[in-house]
């Protein structure tokens, strides 16, 4: 029956060509879709540490909800060590984080003060590589604060120009401290460079007189480390302490990030799926016709003997082979495609200025290229193929119900 089936399916060889362009420039266009987004919600992932500050994060109890000036780590010192004895291998990242006002003589802007270890910092997330004008901490200043180039727009300063940050210290008093700018940063992210404000941890810490107190330790993990196994270790390091600390990894901390990769993924599957269904019921309309087309044929095939059930089958045959074929196709495309990926890649610089930036967080590798997750393959695969047999299930019903006297009467 097989060999029967192969042989009719070449009969028409121009409807059976057509056909199977239109599954197997489907499912390779599916493939390879997936593999590109795969790949750039890896690079998602990838900066979405370094947007959330480590890929751990301790600050005091409640802060990450609230942010309010009075949950700071009491003994900055003690758990920085703690943390360092807890993860040998993590890079440790203390800083202090001040929500407040900056002034200058052009006007007011709200804005989140970082004070950082510059040298740390820059191991982590290589903040400098945006500097612009002036220099990233480096310099002689006691009171140095470096601007995104959106800010120092707004506010009219000038590299050296003084500013007044107003803020409230942990205690709920009002204070202020004044800042050189020396350096501005141009990401070319407009979000991002009408956010970033960074001076050293020692300006921040007497800004807003916090002694030795923190308001976050960061913690960068080596590459094969897990973000929950090292979570768990630090709260067992802190014990009857971590009652009073909140202990986050970069997923919990930008739950925003997991969830806007699964939409855009079911949201982009959704659109592949509805696409090739178009395409099922297209087949289907196409395998109705072949099957109309040869009713002589399989009336006579009736009258010979072969039974319904076989006549039914031999239409699905033609369907599977159909569908195996293309598949192969397909799949053949696809990996031609992953591997052009991997060696070229597409450059996104071409298509945008600056830095690409996804809810938040900016995607410093700009060439795209592809990653294959076999399960997902498979998956598309076999949903596929499932399709184009089901699409085959009405055709060969016809066929089964085809009397053998009226056929070979009407189309004789």
């Amino acid at each position: 029956m097989w060999r029967l089936a192969w042989r009719n399916l070449w009969r028409n060889r121009t409807r059976t060509a057509i056909t199977m362009t239109a599954i197997t420039f489907s499912l390779a266009l599916m493939l390879i879709s997936q593999g590109i987004n795969e790949y750039s919600y890896e690079q998602m992932l990838g900066s979405a540490d370094k947007a959330a500050g480590g890929s751990v994060l301790v600050n005091a109890a409640g802060y990450w909800n609230s942010r309010g000036s009075e949950l700071v780590l009491d003994d900055g010192a003690a758990v920085v060590a703690t943390v360092r004895s807890a993860l040998p291998k993590a890079t440790v990242l203390p800083r202090v984080i001040i929500q407040g006002l900056l002034s200058s003589s052009h006007g007011n802007q709200g804005l989140e003060v970082h004070g950082i270890d510059p040298a740390a910092e820059d191991s982590f997330r290589n903040i400098k590589r945006y500097l612009a004008e002036g220099d990233f901490l480096d310099g002689e200043q006691k009171q140095p604060l470096v601007l995104g180039r959106g800010i120092a727009d707004d506010l009219g300063l000038q590299l050296g120009d003084r500013v007044v940050l107003t803020a409230t210290d942990p205690d709920g008093e009002m204070v202020r401290a004044l800042f050189r700018l020396s350096g501005v940063l141009d990401s070319g992210s407009r979000s991002v460079d009408d956010a970033a404000a960074y001076t050293t941890l020692a300006a921040a810490q007497q800004a807003v007189s916090l002694g030795d107190r923190l308001t976050q330790v960061g913690v960068v993990l080596p590459a094969a480390a897990s973000p929950d196994d090292a979570k768990r270790a630090l709260l067992a390091a802190f014990g009857a302490k971590a009652s009073a600390l909140e202990v986050l990894t970069w997923a919990e901390a930008m739950p925003e990030i997991i969830a806007l990769i699964e939409m855009d993924s079911k949201m982009g599957e959704g659109m592949l799926f509805a696409i090739f269904i178009i395409v099922v019921f297209g087949i289907a309309n196409t395998l109705l016709m072949a099957v109309m087309e040869r009713i002589r044929e399989l009336g006579l095939l009736s009258a010979l003997g072969m039974t319904p059930q076989r006549i039914g089958a031999l239409v699905l045959a033609e369907t599977v082979l159909l569908a195996l074929v293309s598949i192969t196709l397909a799949v053949g495309i696809a990996l031609a495609a992953h591997a052009a990926l991997q060696v070229y890649g597409i450059d996104m610089a071409a298509f945008s200025e600056g830095e690409v930036e996804m809810s938040g967080v900016i995607v410093e590798n700009l060439v795209i290229h592809s990653t294959i997750v076999p399960a997902k393959w498979l998956g598309a695969i076999g949903a596929v193929f499932a399709l184009v047999v089901l699409a085959a299930l009405y055709p060969a019903w016809r066929a089964t119900r085809v009397n053998p006297t009226e056929a070979m009467r009407t189309y004789a």
